[in-house]
């Protein structure tokens, strides 16, 4: 499919109405002890965002916890915004726009990716108000595994290491990926002296097979010029003069000598 690289997309506008709870079905385990003294200190400060189906039955797209901790307070409605029936991409559009105010990096990353399947970085930056430097950032953490995506945020990943694990490839990113996953079972943080250890061992491979690859160096000096210079030196140190040493070098027993010496050596 061809990349759109500039669209304007208009959603349609939801209607805000008060829903019943027993309407709605949350897909979460629970909510939080934090979420539930918010709603009952504060109230409900934004509404939740349904999908309506033309059966009039209620999709979460955003809101899960919300409805949760609502439900579990003895609330017996909550307030939303209600769309109708939309594709994939514009619920992502419709998703970013709702998570500008606190962003998840997972779910965001996600989000783009989907639009990444319709559009450009630069249509995806036109259309979420994003910078381009944030999309093609986030693009790469989309293209993490998924468990270890999953786990941006929490202690075992802070979202800084976590982009700079997804510019690292090959042996080296399953490397990083594995050991991430490890920490998580120990339930520890991969951080950035872990990430060090193979980005080193990844640059000093780098460097190893540049070395490999560069041509010999070619010396400044031809070799005799340097071998007359030492011999010269070597003259001058020990009190013979070089016309005497050629003299003796080119004589019978300076050749005996010589072929006695490489013998030796």
């Amino acid at each position: 499919m061809t990349q759109i690289p500039m669209l304007s997309v208009t959603l349609p506008q939801p209607e805000t109405r008060v829903v019943a709870l027993n309407e709605l079905d949350p897909q979460t385990r629970g909510a939080s002890n934090h979420l539930k003294a918010a709603l009952r200190t504060t109230g409900q400060l934004h509404p939740i965002t349904l999908e309506e189906s033309p059966s009039g039955q209620y999709l979460i797209r955003d809101g899960n916890r919300r409805v949760a901790a609502a439900a579990a307070l003895g609330w017996t409605e909550i307030t939303a915004q209600v769309y109708g029936q939309m594709t994939e991409a514009e619920w992502a559009l419709v998703a970013l726009g709702i998570h500008n105010r606190s962003p998840n990096p997972a779910e965001e990353a996600r989000h783009l990716a989907l639009l990444s399947t319709r559009l450009t970085p630069e249509g995806i930056s036109a259309n979420t108000g994003l910078t381009l430097g944030a999309v093609r950032a986030r693009l790469k953490l989309a293209a993490l595994p998924g468990d270890v995506l999953d786990l941006i945020g929490t202690p075992t990943l802070a979202l800084g290491v976590a982009s700079r694990l997804s510019r690292l490839q090959g042996v080296f990113l399953n490397r990083a990926l594995n050991a991430v996953r490890q920490a998580a079972r120990d339930e520890k943080p991969f951080g950035a002296s872990a990430l060090r250890e193979i980005t080193v061992a990844r640059a000093e491979l780098l460097g190893a097979r540049l070395l490999a690859c560069a041509p010999a160096p070619v010396p400044l000096i031809p070799a005799r010029e340097l071998l007359a210079a030492e011999v010269r030196s070597l003259c001058a140190a020990r009190g013979v003069g070089l016309g005497e040493l050629l003299s003796v070098l080119g004589s019978p027993a300076g050749q005996t000598a010589a072929a006695q010496y490489a013998e030796v050596n």
